[in-house]
């Protein structure tokens, strides 16, 4: 609804402009479709979400499988919530039980350690692959997934709606700036290529050395790896 009523607004008080390029509203049931497009045959590749469970699962692993079997340079920039940061804790908290879930006391930590292992460990490994992630201190209530084959933005729902932006769109280059942006105000997470090189996406990659590897506060390392693990290795996500 969030989506939807700024489209509406936007095109009841300033009015359909020509020159804005074909925005579609995704059903439901089309948006993992949409979603898999984004990262078909590009070269740069932006995602801002919340824990990053989707773009890990398909989008992520899909472009280090072209940069790779291509011989393709490939970008990637990744915008996550700051795990540090307790109001957004709360506010994630809160949002995961509206969607009927049972988060733990901080659900934002082993999703965001998970985004972070599996692009460090395909960054390390890939040599046509540049992956950036910087922590935000703000909490999207939607996902931005933005390529040269478009943009969408979802609600992280798998029962609601999306819209689509097609590539160098008004509301693309809006969106592009916005995480920009963002990004600009973030703080970048660093990690030794050599901690990650000849690791795999799987269970013993996920150690005290290669957790604490982001400059992200892990307290209980034996209590998230098995869940980061989990992340990592089955890759649950809502767009199946």
């Amino acid at each position: 609804m969030i989506i939807l009523s700024f489209y509406s607004l936007y095109v009841y008080f300033i009015g359909a402009n020509t020159a804005v390029r074909e925005v579609n509203v995704t059903r439901p049931q089309d948006i993992g479709e949409r979603m898999r497009a984004l990262p078909q045959d590009v070269r740069h590749y932006m995602f801002w979400g919340r824990s990053g469970s989707f773009f890990r699962a398909y989008p992520l692993l899909e472009l280090d499988r072209q940069a790779r079997e291509n011989k393709r340079n490939i970008a990637v920039d990744v915008l996550l919530p700051d795990p540090d940061d307790g109001r957004l804790i709360k506010s994630y908290r809160d949002i995961m039980k509206s969607l009927g879930e049972d988060p733990g006391e901080n659900p934002l930590l082993p999703n965001v350690l998970a985004t972070c292992m599996t692009c460090a460990i395909l960054a390390s490994n890939n040599k046509h692959l540049e992956i950036n992630v910087h922590l935000s201190q703000f909490l999207p209530a939607f996902r931005v997934d933005l390529s040269d084959n478009g943009a969408i933005l979802t609600q992280d729902d798998k029962k609601k709606s999306a819209l689509y932006f097609e590539y160098g769109s008004e509301f693309w280059d809006m969106f592009r700036s916005t995480v920009a942006n963002e990004r600009a105000l973030s703080r970048a997470v660093a990690w030794n290529k050599e901690a990650f090189a000849g690791l795999k996406l799987e269970e013993k990659s996920c150690d005290a050395q290669t957790l604490n590897a982001f400059g992200i506060k892990v307290d209980n390392v034996d209590a998230v790896q098995q869940e980061v693990a989990r992340l990592i290795t089955k890759r649950p996500h809502r767009y199946g």
